[in-house]
């Protein structure tokens, strides 16, 4: 076929798929005028999922009637001109594509009285046809009806979904915007039902609570930004009781733009580190707020990417902003009243069917728990209490983890838990394995492998920092066989291992020898071969372990597993029977701790039954 211009038809058509994708495409460049206008106050209307009708209404400034043909016209726009700098973008919306493309492909009715002016105008354009501009009585604001989305493009509407998930995705999308911009009113109507309404009162808790449903508003806290920096990081985070299976529930905003960054939400998850059990993922919005010149927002046509100058220096700001928020607010796990009054229950009604049929006192198993392999305590948490009335996606794993301190360029806050956390009393052991304590709250139970293990951490990470590690030489050098693949993971980290007080030398082929180990690791005998053998092994088995999810990252670094399993190795045991002296001496050193709420490993510490809980329990409470 010979060169030849498109006609303009069907250039509008082809430039429209570029911005207009689907329902959800609309929604977004018309919430973004309406933003761009100053509304306080948002209105959206869905009829088939959008395929049928769509109706965005907003108290803006508005358009002046002589403009608003113009706004239908490719490339018209308010927002920039010849002296703009086309880097440091303050607005949301800037190409003039918006519009046009919209109406290249439905049939589109705006209507609109600007704030200045004493009526409205209403102007409509079908299918890339004239605009037709008449006086319309209007009250400030505007409102565009968009309706018979693609049906001169039948080939784009055959790759729509269904009504149902058309729709699920502009929930989702003006859920995003209504937390973004707490400060606007965001109500969403879909086929006559009342899907999204929230309270646009600059909280952004209320808003999160609002958009993800969240009862109890009392595991939400604000982020509180340092509006004095020139990089800052607001929004509101879920305490780690609250959390999901997948990174859903976590939005991020920069300068006021819904951005889709991997890199970014990562910084949430280290933010969240050692606070959540593997795999699992926090609810958060995140408001990012740096200098317009450092953020490029104009690679992608649908402006949901951005380009940082200084990533780096970003995503240590929304760490911290989030590290800081849950070590000052995240409290010690308390058991779940309705768990342990059935446990209680089953417990003492167990027991007096056994008295009854055998006539005997019955005897009680204070056993361990068997230790996991390799003579390494590795099992998961005791008593995980129910959480009522909550479907599987939204179930609230109980642990309340705090996050481990990371060498960033900005340090987290001076808020420790150990300024809050209470002086504890020890009592005494239990099952060889807990440690009970008491203080005015209640009972305290401490895990006593994991309480051992969090000190021995931090014991080890400070000592790495002051390159002051110790290592302790073996009487003779032990060899260790390695597979292939953890022959490839020494080899990456053969640095820290050293760093960390081993001393580790080729040995040719998979072999490796080990003439020293670090001093914490001989203080528990691990130091014949067997044991440097499986302390070594197991130690390459957890830093080789990632999230293979869309081929992200293990939210806990290499270095960071590599001390957490020495630490794992060097600390005692489910099993061990401990003196009331050591018990003090491990709840002493624990109380010191940055924080002391979990193992490095993300396993809670202690378990907090309260007064109150045990008065209700006998009676004494209602």
């Amino acid at each position: 076929m010979p060169i030849k211009v498109m006609p303009d038809a069907l250039a509008s058509r082809v430039a429209a798929g570029e911005v207009v994708e689907r329902p959800a495409s609309v929604v977004k460049e018309l919430i973004e005028n309406s933003l761009d206008a100053g509304a306080s106050r948002i209105d959206v209307e869905l009829e088939g999922g959008g395929r049928n009708l769509i109706r965005v209404v907003d108290d803006g400034h508005g358009i002046l009637s002589n403009e608003l043909a113009l706004a239908f016209e490719r490339f018209a726009t308010s927002k920039v001109d010849e002296s703009s700098d086309l880097v440091a973008i303050p607005t949301l919306g800037f190409r003039g594509e918006a519009l046009p493309s919209i109406a290249a492909v439905s049939d589109v009715t705006m209507v609109s009285r600007h704030v200045e002016s004493e009526s409205g105008s209403e102007c409509n354009v079908a299918y890339g046809s004239e605009p037709q501009v008449l006086t319309a009585g209007a009250p400030v604001g505007t409102s565009v009806i968009v309706r018979q989305l693609f049906r001169n493009v039948p080939a784009r509407l055959k790759f729509l979904s269904s009504p149902s998930a058309e729709a699920a995705r502009v929930v989702t999308l003006i859920g995003q915007m209504a937390l973004i911009r707490s400060d606007v009113k965001f109500r969403l109507t879909i086929d006559g039902v009342l899907r999204l309404n929230t309270p646009g009162d600059f909280d952004d808790a209320s808003a999160l609570a609002s958009v993800h449903r969240v009862r109890d508003r009392s595991v939400l806290v604000n982020l509180h930004p340092d509006l004095d920096a020139a990089f800052n990081a607001g929004g509101a985070i879920a305490m780690p009781n609250l959390n999901f299976g997948r990174r859903s529930h976590i939005t991020i905003a920069v300068n006021g733009r819904l951005v889709q960054s991997y890199r970014l939400v990562y910084a949430v998850e280290r933010g969240y580190q050692g606070f959540l059990p593997d795999r699992r993922f926090p609810m958060a919005l995140i408001k990012v707020n740096t200098p317009l010149e450092d953020v490029d927002v104009n690679v992608h046509p649908q402006k949901t990417e951005v380009r940082f100058r200084r990533e780096g220096l970003v995503f240590s700001v929304i760490e911290n902003a989030v590290g800081a928020a849950l070590s000052t607010h995240a409290p010690v796990r308390r058991f779940s009243d309705t768990r342990l009054a059935s446990s209680l229950t089953t417990s003492l009604e167990g027991a007096f069917a056994m008295r009854r049929n055998t006539d005997v006192t019955p005897t009680f198993d204070a056993r361990p728990e068997t230790p996991g392999k390799n003579g390494i305590d590795d099992t998961t948490e005791h008593f995980v209490p129910a959480q009522p009335d909550q479907d599987e996606e939204n179930t609230h794993s109980v642990v309340h983890h705090p996050p481990d301190e990371e060498s960033t360029s900005i340090d987290r806050s001076t808020t420790r838990h150990r300024d809050v956390l209470p002086q504890l009393r020890v009592l005494g052991q239990a099952q060889k394995t807990y440690i009970v304590a008491e203080d005015a709250n209640g009972v305290f139970l401490i895990d006593q492998h994991a309480a051992h293990e969090r000190v021995k951490f931090e014991e080890i990470r400070a000592k790495q920092a002051a390159k002051a590690s110790e290592s302790q030489l073996l009487l003779a050098p032990q060899i260790v066989e390695l597979s292939p693949q953890r022959q490839i993971v020494f080899s990456e980290g053969s640095q820290w291992f050293k760093d960390a007080g081993w001393d580790i030398q080729p040995f040719g082929g998979g072999s490796l020898m080990v003439r020293a180990v670090p001093q914490i690791l001989a203080e528990r005998a691990v130091v014949d071969a067997n044991g440097v053998e499986k302390a070594l092994l197991r130690i390459l088995d957890d830093v080789s372990q990632t999230d293979s999810e869309n081929g992200r990252q293990d939210p806990m670094p290499w270095s960071e597993r590599l001390l957490a399993t020495m630490a794992c190795h060097a600390a005692v045991r489910a099993g061990d029977t401990l003196a009331i002296e050591s018990c003090e001496e491990i709840v002493r050193l624990l109380q010191e701790c940055q924080h002391p709420q979990s193992c490095p490993h993300g396993r809670p510490t202690m378990l907090l039954l309260t007064g109150e809980a045990l008065e209700r329990e006998f009676g004494r409470r209602k």
